[in-house]
C-alpha cells in the first residue's frame, strides 16, 4: 500500500471496471441484438452476449468497493459534494463547448429543459448511476451503523432477506415485478454496499483466494451467457419471453451478483508489488469516474461513437453507416479490432480530459 493509502489492486479494479463500462456502451451503440430476439442468432449476437456477460459485473463491483472501504470510515459531506461538483463540471461545461465547436446549437444548450437537466443532474437522473450513488452516500451513516453493530448471524439474515427481495425473486420470475428496477437504483446499491461491508468485517468466506475469485467470476459470466443463449433460442422458436430475455443482463440478476463478487475477490486477494506500474495505476484511477461522466453526458452519449469512428479513419470506414442501416455486417474479427481500438481511444481521451480538470481544480484550491 502507498503512503496515501490507495491500494493498487483495488485501483486497478476500478480501471478495469470502468473500461468494462465503456465496452458495454460500445456494444449498445453497435451490435446489441434486437429486443424481440426473434431473428436467427448471428455471429455479432454471440460476440455481444459473450462480451456483455464478461462486463456486466462492472457497476456492481464499483459499489462493492465503496461498501468495502467506506463502511469503516466516518461520514463526510465531502464525498457526495465532490461527486456532485465533478458531475456539474461536465453537465454544465460540455454543452457550451459542443456549441462553440458547432456540434450542438445554442438554442439546444439554452433550452429551459436542457438547462434544468444539466444544473440538477442528480434529481433529473442525468446519469442514473450518479443519482443512485449520491443517495447511497447520504445513507452511509445508517448503513455503516448496521455493518458495525449487527452480529454475523443477524447480518447474514438481513442480507438473505434483502437478496430475496431484490435479487433472487426477480432472477427466477419470468414476469417483471412492479418494484424491480433492474438494479439501476439506490435500493440495490444499498444491498451491494452492505455486502461489501460484510466482506470487510467478516471476510469473503469461500472466496478466500484469487483463484476461487476468478473461477466464480468466469463461471458466472458463462452462466449469464448460457441463460441468455437459451432464452434467445426460445424466443426464436416463438416462446413469449421477451422481458425475461433481458434479465440475465440486469445488475440484480443472481449470476451478475456472483460474478461481481468473484471479480472483487480476485482483486482483493491479488498481490501487487510497489513500483512504477503501481504508481501509474494510482495516477490513472482517480480519473476513471470522469470517463463515465464525459462519454455518457447527455449531449455526448449519442455522438461519441460517430466521432471515434471518424478518428480511426479507414479502419472504421463504413462501420457507422452499417449501424445506421440497423445491423453490422463487419466480420467479427474486424469488429473486435474496432472495439478494442475505439474503446481504448474513448478511455484514454476521457482520462486525459479529467486529469486536466483535476490539475486546474487542484491549482484553484491552492489559490
Amino acid at each position: 500500500m502507498s503512503k496515501s493509502g490507495r491500494q493498487a489492486n483495488f485501483e486497478l479494479l476500478r480501471i478495469v471496471a470502468m473500461f468494462m463500462v465503456v465496452v458495454m456502451h460500445y456494444l449498445a451503440n453497435t451490435i446489441e441484438p434486437a429486443a424481440d430476439g426473434a431473428s436467427r442468432i448471428s455471429g455479432p449476437d454471440v460476440v455481444y452476449v459473450v462480451l456483455e456477460s464478461l462486463c456486466i459485473v462492472a457497476v456492481n463491483v464499483y459499489v462493492l468497493i465503496s461498501g468495502y472501504f467506506l463502511s469503516e470510515t466516518a461520514f463526510s459531506w465531502k464525498r457526495p459534494v465532490r461527486v456532485i461538483a465533478q458531475t456539474l463540471f461536465y453537465t454544465v461545461l460540455i454543452p457550451l463547448i459542443l456549441a462553440v465547436f458547432g456540434a450542438l446549437s445554442f438554442s439546444e444548450v439554452f433550452n429551459i429543459y436542457h438547462i434544468w437537466n444539466c444544473i440538477f443532474p442528480v434529481q433529473s437522473g442525468h446519469y442514473w448511476f450518479v443519482t443512485a450513488y449520491v443517495v447511497l452516500m447520504l445513507f452511509t451513516p445508517v448503513l455503516n451503523a448496521a455493518v458495525q453493530k449487527l452480529e454475523k448471524r443477524q447480518f447474514l439474515q438481513v442480507l438473505a432477506a434483502l437478496l430475496l427481495f431484490f435479487c433472487i425473486g426477480k432472477t427466477i420470475s419470468p414476469l417483471q415485478f412492479a418494484t424491480d428496477r433492474y438494479g439501476y437504483d439506490f435500493g440495490w446499491f444499498m444491498v451491494l454496499y452492505l455486502i461489501g461491508g460484510y466482506i470487510r468485517r467478516y471476510g469473503s468466506g469461500f472466496l478466500k483466494n484469487a483463484g476461487r475469485g476468478w473461477a466464480v467470476y468466469l463461471g458466472s459470466a458463462a452462466g449469464i451467457a448460457a441463460v441468455e443463449f437459451l432464452l434467445m433460442f426460445l424466443c426464436q422458436k416463438g416462446v413469449g419471453l421477451v422481458y425475461y430475455r433481458s434479465v440475465p443482463f440486469h445488475y440484480n440478476f443472481l449470476f451478475c451478483l456472483t460474478g461481481a463478487l468473484g471479480l472483487f475477490s480476485a482483486f482483493l486477494h491479488m498481490e501487487m508489488k510497489e513500483g512504477k506500474a503501481a504508481g501509474m495505476i494510482r495516477f490513472i484511477s482517480p480519473a476513471v469516474f470522469g470517463v463515465y461522466l464525459i462519454h455518457e453526458q447527455t449531449d455526448v452519449a449519442g455522438r461519441w461513437f460517430g466521432w471515434v469512428n471518424g478518428l480511426t479513419g479507414k479502419i472504421g470506414a463504413g462501420f457507422a453507416q452499417q449501424m445506421a442501416d440497423g445491423r453490422a455486417v463487419t466480420p467479427v474479427g474486424r469488429y473486435l479490432l474496432l472495439l478494442a481500438l475505439q474503446t481504448l481511444i474513448v478511455f484514454i481521451v476521457c482520462i486525459v480530459i479529467d486529469k486536466v480538470r483535476g490539475f486546474f481544480v487542484s491549482r484553484i484550491k491552492k489559490l
